[in-house]
């Protein structure tokens, strides 16, 4: 598969969920086994002190390493996430947030992802490492 077929496809499978257009993830940088996302910080975001929330934040985390994990997929598979966990390092209290998703392994049913989240300043705020299920087409 060539990198322009996989950067459509990942586009293609970015733009078409719902929760990101709700969200306003924008996909900044797509090739294969990495993609940046990015999130403009919202009030409805925030969590009681303020900050994002925990749970976004683990969105953006987990949308940055499925998306990395997509540009391994062969035409028809797609993928889940298994399971993940997410270290919080700072409290995001900035206007935008940047997430890389990089593979770390990509076998035939599991991919291994991390991603880093950043802010404008490239201070990291979270890090996560993820396990993604590839589900063959039926």
């Amino acid at each position: 598969m060539t990198d322009e077929e996989i950067y459509k496809r990942v586009r293609n499978r970015f733009e078409s969920q719902d929760f990101i257009s709700f969200t306003g993830m924008k996909l900044d940088h797509i090739e294969k086994g990495k993609v940046i996302i990015s999130c403009e910080n919202k009030k409805e975001f925030s969590q009681y002190l303020g900050y994002m929330h925990g749970g976004m934040v683990s969105a953006i985390a987990d949308t940055a390493g499925g998306n990395a994990a997509a540009t391994m997929l062969s035409e028809g598979q797609k993928i889940v996430t298994s399971e993940l966990k997410i270290h919080f390092l700072k409290p995001v209290i900035s206007k935008k947030v940047i997430a890389v998703g990089e593979v770390i392994s990509a076998g035939k049913k599991l991919i291994i992802v991390e991603a880093v989240v950043k802010d404008e300043e490239d201070n990291m705020l979270a890090k996560m490492i993820a396990t993604m299920f590839v589900i063959d087409p039926s």
